[in-house]
């Protein structure tokens, strides 16, 4: 009895060590669960023993098949995603610059100022950059591409070069393209260059000036940094001499006075000139300052003078019109009109009340006339005649130089001798240089190269 119990203890045993033993295995239940009958007719009970055995190995494999599935499949690509931009067939182009103003402050005129304009398609269609050019040689830009698709932006960079300018800066970029509403698009840079020295005023205009009212203007040179130090070499006018000037040293080193006056009596028509100022600085040895004013007489003439364009082909004459009105005096009268030429034909016609018009044809178009003026004789006692004088003018022709022969170039393939040093000939024979050019398969890879 005590035998047949402890064979039944071990057939127990040796039953539940093997299920546990097979469960282990990556094997599927249900091929596991096929022994189970075989076992149940030697003890009353065995399944129970399988049952919490197989059914945790089930629970975890389900959930390890299930978690890539649900997070990484379909989430991850529909992030990525980007829609591309829709160019519809016929649409509009819009440019549209959120902010197309660049201020930079105050910089150094030493430096260069750099600003970023972003050109946004705002529109359905293609929108095509046709051309950027700026107002000034001083700035440069940069575009990286011409065509922008709707709702894409592009970033438009520009340079400003300060060397040399002082004050406040307006700077032009204009944006030509094919939006229809807007197809010329400004942008600017403003701010202030800070020289380090500066000159007040930048230029002198006297403006409108009448022949007996001369007039004065005076002109600050001073250095605008710290350690900056320098002297006012010369200053010198060009052309108009009928102006003077004085410098003075105000403060050693550091500021200068420049006074200019305008002479008496001064030649009627419009003057423009420039003064140019040299100092000892490196930073800024030439300084230039403009100078122009409009010198008006007992009459306005316009043009205060007769231009004529020289011409080397006989016959050729010229024809104009002047308006002549008050100038100084408030009231004239034209009597008489006097021509160098009796060949040149005048008419003098009253437009109104002390205003006439002049009209001259005839005109030869030679140096006849030069250092000629036309003579108005008037009512007035203090200025009974009134000259407009002749200029004659020839445009400068730069001698075209001779065109460059381009040497013959040898066909490819073929070896160029045509500089070659001569070769003896005993070195040479004809028969050894014939077959050089004739592999063809070795000169076929000279355009590649290219």
């Amino acid at each position: 009895m005590r035998k047949g119990s402890l064979l039944v203890i071990l057939l127990l045993s040796a039953l539940v060590i093997g299920g546990c033993g097979q469960s282990s295995k990556p094997t599927p239940p249900a091929e596991q669960a096929a022994p189970a009958p075989s076992a149940a007719p030697a003890q009353e009970s065995p399944a129970p023993v399988e049952t919490p055995v197989g059914e945790p190995e089930a629970k975890e494999e389900v959930p390890a098949a299930e978690v890539p599935v649900a997070t990484a499949a379909p989430d991850a690509p529909a992030a990525a995603e980007t829609p591309a931009p829709v160019v519809e067939e016929g649409g509009t182009p819009k440019l549209v610059v959120a902010a197309p103003e660049y201020n930079f402050g105050k910089v150094d005129n030493a430096e260069t100022v750099e600003c970023d304009f972003v050109l946004k398609n705002g529109g359905t269609g293609m929108l095509k950059i046709e051309n950027v050019r700026a107002s000034c040689g001083c700035t440069t830009t940069a575009l990286p591409k011409n065509d922008i698709a709707p709702n894409e932006e592009v970033s438009l960079h520009a340079v400003l070069n300060l060397k040399g300018r002082q004050g406040p800066q307006t700077k032009a970029i204009t944006v030509t393209s094919n939006d229809p509403e807007t197809p010329s698009f400004q942008l600017r840079i403003t701010g202030e260059a800070i020289a380090s020295i500066s000159i007040e005023p930048m230029a002198v205009q006297f403006g409108r000036v009448e022949d007996d009212n001369p007039r004065e203007a005076t002109v600050t040179i001073q250095s605008q940094k710290e350690g900056v130090t320098f002297k006012v070499l010369s200053a010198e006018l060009d052309g108009l001499d009928f102006i003077t000037h004085e410098l003075k040293e105000v403060e050693p080193g550091k500021k200068w006075e420049m006074s200019i006056k305008t002479s008496a009596n001064l030649p009627v028509g419009n003057h423009n000139g420039r003064f140019i100022i040299r100092t000892d600085s490196a930073e800024r040895a030439v300084l230039w300052l403009p100078v122009s004013l409009q010198v008006i007489g007992a009459l306005q003439i316009m043009p205060p003078v007769v231009n004529i364009r020289f011409s080397e082909n006989d016959g050729e004459m010229e024809q104009q019109q002047l308006s002549i009105t008050a100038g100084r005096v408030a009231e004239f009268k034209i009597n008489e009109v006097i021509v160098p030429l009796d060949t040149i034909q005048h008419e003098l016609i009253e437009a109104g009340p002390n205003a006439y018009r002049l009209r001259l044809s005839n005109m030869p178009r030679t140096d006849a006339l030069e250092g000629k003026n036309i003579i108005l004789r008037t009512n007035l006692t203090e200025t009974p005649e009134v000259t407009i004088p002749f200029n004659i003018y020839k445009p400068r022709v730069r001698p075209m130089a001779p065109p460059v022969k381009a040497p013959a170039q040898p066909p490819a393939g073929v070896p160029d001798v045509a500089n070659a040093p001569a070769q003896p000939a005993t070195a040479a024979p004809a028969p050894e240089a014939a077959p050089a050019p004739a592999p063809a398969p070795e000169a076929a890879p000279a355009p590649a190269q290219q």
